[in-house]
C-alpha cells in the first residue's frame, strides 16, 4: 500500500511540472551509522566490508553503480552515506527484494554466513535513513572506469536553476544545450573531475516555491583537488579561448542559474567498496 502511494504521488508530480525523463536513471542516497565494536578492529572491519560489498555488488545486476561514503568534514564522525545507481525505481525494488537471496548465494554455506554476519553487524548500530531518491540525468553523467586503489574524496553541492517564467527570452532547450556544453568542454575535459553526476528532484525535496535545487555530486583523487575553486579554469580557457566569446557564453549560461549554493558535504569515498 505504501508503494502504491508513493507511485500514485510521484506521476501527480510528474503532471504538475513534467520535470522526470523517463530516459533518466534514480538515484539513493541513505544514510547508515558506525557503532563502537569493542571486539573488532578498522583492518577487520575493512576485510568484512570489502568481502561484503565486492560480493554483493557483483551479484546485483540491478545496480549501476554505488559509493560508500564516510565522515571527512561533514557531519558525524559515525556517518555512512551510500549513493546507489538504478535504471529505475523498480530495479531498485527488485534488488531490495532479491538481497536475502544473494546474500544466500555469496555465502552458500548457512553457519558461515551466520558466522559473517554476525560479526559484520557489530560494527553497526542498525539506524537507516533514506536521504533523497533523485533523478540521474543520464546524459551528464562522468564515469570514473581507470582503476582506483587509493580512497578518494567526494563532494556534495546543492545548486539552483531560475524558475523559467523568469528568465528573459530564455527556454527550457536553450537551458539544456548550454548545460550540455559545459559538460562536454570543461567537467568531460578536466582528468582533475574523476566522476560526476547531476541529479535533479524525483521523489524527495521540493519545487515551485522559487528556484529549483539540482544536485551534484563531484569525485576527486584528494583534497588539494576538492578545495581547488580554480580547478576548471584551464578547461574552460582551453574550451573558450576567446575573452569575449567566453565572456558572451557564461552571460548567456549563467542568466538561467539561481543565486548561491548549498553545501551537502565533503566525504571520503571507500573505493573497495564501490561499484563503478
Amino acid at each position: 500500500m505504501k508503494m502504491r502511494t508513493l507511485i500514485v504521488w510521484a506521476i501527480m508530480t510528474i503532471c504538475l511540472f513534467g520535470q522526470y525523463n523517463p530516459d533518466n536513471y534514480v538515484v539513493t542516497i541513505s544514510k547508515y551509522q558506525f557503532k563502537q565494536n569493542p571486539d573488532g578492529s578498522t583492518q577487520d572491519w575493512a576485510e568484512k566490508a570489502e568481502e561484503y560489498f565486492s560480493k554483493m555488488n557483483r551479484l546485483d545486476e540491478n545496480l549501476r553503480s554505488f559509493k560508500f561514503l564516510t565522515h571527512r568534514w561533514t557531519g558525524s564522525g559515525n556517518d555512512i552515506l551510500q549513493i546507489a545507481e538504478w535504471k529505475s525505481i523498480a530495479d531498485a525494488d527488485e534488488s531490495q527484494a532479491n538481497a536475502g537471496a544473494m546474500r544466500r548465494k555469496a555465502w552458500p554455506n548457512e553457519e558461515k554466513r551466520r558466522e559473517f554476519f554476525g560479526a559484520y553487524s557489530k560494527y553497526y548500530t542498525g539506524y537507516h535513513k533514506d536521504v533523497m531518491v533523485t533523478e540521474l540525468v543520464a546524459s551528464r553523467v562522468k564515469r570514473h572506469k581507470k582503476s582506483q586503489n587509493e580512497n578518494t574524496i567526494v563532494v556534495i553541492m546543492e545548486l539552483y536553476l531560475k524558475p523559467m517564467s523568469e528568465v528573459e527570452g530564455g527556454s527550457g532547450a536553450e537551458r539544456e544545450a548550454l548545460r550540455d556544453e559545459y559538460f562536454e568542454k570543461v567537467i568531460m575535459k578536466n582528468d582533475k573531475i574523476l566522476s560526476w553526476m547531476e541529479l535533479r528532484h524525483y521523489w524527495s525535496g521540493s519545487l515551485g516555491d522559487g528556484d529549483t535545487p539540482i544536485i551534484v555530486v563531484t569525485e576527486y583523487a584528494n583534497i588539494a583537488d576538492a578545495d581547488n575553486t580554480s580547478i576548471n579554469r584551464e578547461a574552460i580557457l582551453n574550451a573558450w579561448p576567446d575573452d569575449e566569446e567566453r565572456q558572451a557564453w557564461f552571460a548567456k549560461s549563467n542568466k538561467y542559474n539561481g543565486w548561491g549554493h548549498r553545501d551537502i558535504g565533503l566525504f571520503n569515498n571507500m573505493v573497495k567498496l564501490n561499484k563503478r
